[in-house]
């Protein structure tokens, strides 16, 4: 599987704006009374059918100030459930958060975040969230933010966010259904678990496949020749079951595919003679443009067996090719360059770099053995 004109390098990824805030269930669309200009108003009470029985009350941290805590109380759900609401201000939200585009200072977490969520029978219902800045009434805004919890906060108990990990996933489904009849257990979030019967291997690896490049159109991240990538899986597939017949050994999981664009200098250019990375007379590097990069990848969950075949030095030689060929004029512009560079020609002297795993061969990487994740959320013994 060569690849030529290519360079494994390690370059690093700048990853900015990610949020990794635990902020209760992911939200789902809320009808909301709009009362004036951009200010919302959201009775998360009104309608509900509490007498139905199974429903309480996540408070979260913009309603409490101190933490998660539930309302089970079914008299104090119906006492509040005329009276109970709050104002948001998503218009002003859109305006900051556009006026930090603008200025590139997106911020470190959401603007938003919850602020109750509607329970029944330990799953979410729905969850309304409050623009931060104008729910904490810290800022001056006109109208200002208006709430009234009717007493639910001070009907509410504390809870706390508990994660379990299993190695099997009946094992995680029979937690969970006993988690069902524990009374202080108020919310389970859906874990990811297989259907019943899935086997589970001991061991998992992920394979990371040689890099593809394609060649753009004018807009510079669209392939010329379509590319699919179900085609390719289909294609990796019938060539790794060819190689390792034992198909009851592993699970070949869904395949991942990256796709990966240049600066607007091109993929930067290495080699022989070159100080770093290839550049002008006027020190702008130089790099090779027209060209995109598909990056697959996938996990398989395997015996220990098969993990020491695919770790062998010739593990993969039995596989037919999958892979689309390079683009010849890869390596035709890139002796170009070299020969203008140097002086004299030498085709393979130069070589583009890439941020991939692996450029050439497929390379095997241990993960941690397949494990089921349960969490839910248990009321805190006063």
């Amino acid at each position: 599987m060569s690849r030529a004109g290519l360079a494994l390098g390690v370059m690093a990824l700048a990853v900015a704006g990610l949020w990794l805030l635990r902020d209760g269930p992911a939200p789902a669309p809320t009808p909301a009374a709009e009362v004036s200009s951009g200010i919302e108003r959201h009775a998360f009470l009104e309608g509900l059918p509490l007498d139905e029985g199974g429903y309480a009350l996540l408070l979260h941290e913009q309603v409490t100030g101190d933490g998660l805590r539930v309302v089970r109380d079914a008299d104090a759900l119906k006492a509040a459930q005329g009276q109970a609401y709050y104002t948001d201000n998503p218009g002003a939200q859109l305006k900051r958060t556009l006026l930090s585009v603008v200025f590139l200072s997106p911020p470190g977490m959401p603007p938003d975040g919850a602020f109750v969520t509607v329970l029944q029978d330990k799953q979410a219902v729905e969850t309304y969230r409050c623009y931060r800045a104008f729910c904490a009434g810290n800022e001056a805004f006109d109208p200002p933010h208006e709430r009234d919890m009717a007493g639910l906060v001070e009907a509410s108990e504390p809870v706390d966010l508990v994660t379990e990990n299993f190695d099997h996933h009946d094992a995680a489904r029979a937690r969970m259904f006993k988690l069902m009849q524990d009374p202080d257990v108020v919310l389970i979030e859906p874990p990811d678990l297989p259907a019943p019967g899935t086997i589970v291997f001991p061991a998992r690896v992920r394979l990371s496949l040689p890099a593809i490049l394609l060649e753009v159109d004018e807009s510079g991240h669209q392939p010329v020749e379509p590319f699919d990538e179900a085609a390719l899986e289909a294609r990796f597939i019938a060539g790794f079951t060819h190689a390792f017949p034992e198909t009851d050994a592993y699970r070949l999981n869904p395949m991942h595919v990256g796709r990966l664009y240049p600066s607007q200098h091109g993929w930067p250019v290495v080699g022989k003679e070159i100080d770093g990375y290839l550049r002008d007379t006027d020190g702008e590097l130089r790099g090779l443009g027209g060209i995109m990069v598909i990056e697959p990848s996938l996990t398989v969950d395997l015996t220990e067996r098969i993990v020491e075949a695919l770790q062998a030095e010739d593990a993969f030689a039995a596989m037919p090719e999958f892979a689309p060929p390079e683009p010849p004029f890869v390596a035709e512009r890139l002796a170009e360059m070299a020969e203008a560079y140097l002086g004299h020609p030498c085709p393979e002297c130069f070589k583009i770099e890439l941020d991939v795993a692996t450029v050439d061969g497929i390379r095997v990487e241990r993960l941690d053995a397949p494990s089921f994740l349960l969490s839910y959320y248990r009321i805190l013994p006063q």
